[in-house]
C-alpha cells in the first residue's frame, strides 16, 4: 500500500518486523499543527464525524460549561465538584461514529472526500437553549441552520452507509451537558438563558476517542469543495 493524500494532511503506511511478526501502522500527519497521529493498522479504535465551531465558538461553549459547573459545585458540594457528563468535551455537532481499524478509516475518509467536494460552506447560527428527555441540555440552531446541518449530516451518513455506524444524530445541537439529574437540569435552565453562537461550517472533522483521556481528539478535516455537479464535467477553454 502506498501513500494516501487526504484533505487535512497525508497518511502513509509503514511496516516493521518485531520478534518475527510484521506490524503495519498508518501515520496521519496534520500540517496545520504538525501533529503526528499514529494509528495501528490492525487495531480498532472509535472515531466520530462532527461539525465543529471555530475557536471563538469553542471558547464560548467552554465558558458556558464552566459557569454551569461552578453553579452545580456551589449548590451540590458533595457531587464531585460540579462534574457532569460532557462538561469537559469541546463544542461539536455530532453526525455519527463508528469503530474501525486504520484501513477502514482511510476508506471512510476517501469516500467522504469524493462526496463532500460538492457540498457548500455556509454560516450557521445557534441562538437558544433546549433540552432532550434523559437530561440533555444543549444549544439549538436556528431553523435555517438546522435544515442546512441536517442535509449535510444526512449526506455523510449516506456516504458511510456501508460501514457499521453508531451514535447517528438526526437533530443538530451542541451539548452543554448530558444525563443531567432533574435538579441539575433546572439549574442549567435558570443559569443559561440566552446564547448567540455562529460559525462558518466548512466541512467535517474526524475525531479519535482516547480512552486514557476519556475524550476525543481531532485527527483529520474533510473540507467542503463548494463545487457544482452540473459543471463538474465541463471543460473550460481560454481564448
Amino acid at each position: 500500500m502506498g501513500r494516501t493524500m487526504t484533505s487535512g494532511g497525508s497518511s502513509s503506511l509503514a511496516c516493521c518486523s518485531v520478534f518475527g511478526f510484521v506490524i503495519s501502522a498508518v501515520f496521519v500527519i496534520l500540517p496545520t499543527d504538525r501533529k503526528l497521529i499514529f494509528v495501528m493498522e490492525g487495531s480498532v479504535n472509535k472515531y466520530s464525524f462532527v461539525f465543529q465551531p471555530d475557536e471563538a465558538g469553542i471558547v464560548l461553549v467552554d465558558g458556558l460549561k464552566r459557569r454551569l459547573r461552578a453553579s452545580l459545585a456551589e449548590l451540590f458540594p458533595d457531587k464531585n465538584k460540579g462534574w457532569y457528563p460532557s462538561c469537559n468535551s469541546k463544542a461539536h455537532v455530532t453526525i455519527c461514529a463508528f469503530e474501525a481499524d486504520g484501513n477502514k478509516l482511510t476508506m471512510a475518509i476517501e469516500a467522504l472526500q469524493e462526496t463532500l467536494v460538492y457540498e457548500r460552506s455556509q454560516y450557521v447560527y445557534f441562538d437558544h437553549f433546549a433540552s432532550f428527555a434523559g437530561g440533555a441540555f444543549y444549544i439549538a440552531p436556528t431553523v435555517h441552520a438546522r435544515s442546512y446541518l441536517k442535509d449535510r449530516a444526512r449526506k455523510v451518513v449516506q456516504t458511510l452507509s456501508e460501514f457499521d455506524l453508531i451514535e447517528i444524530s438526526d437533530e443538530p445541537h451542541i451539548s452543554i451537558g448530558r444525563r443531567l439529574e432533574p435538579e441539575q437540569l433546572e439549574i442549567a435552565k435558570e443559569q443559561l438563558r440566552s446564547v448567540d453562537l455562529s460559525f462558518m461550517c466548512k466541512g467535517v472533522h474526524v475525531r479519535q476517542f482516547k480512552p486514557d483521556l476519556g475524550q476525543y481528539e481531532i485527527i483529520d478535516f474533510i473540507q467542503f469543495g463548494n463545487l457544482s455537479k452540473e459543471n463538474s464535467g465541463q471543460l473550460a477553454f481560454k481564448f
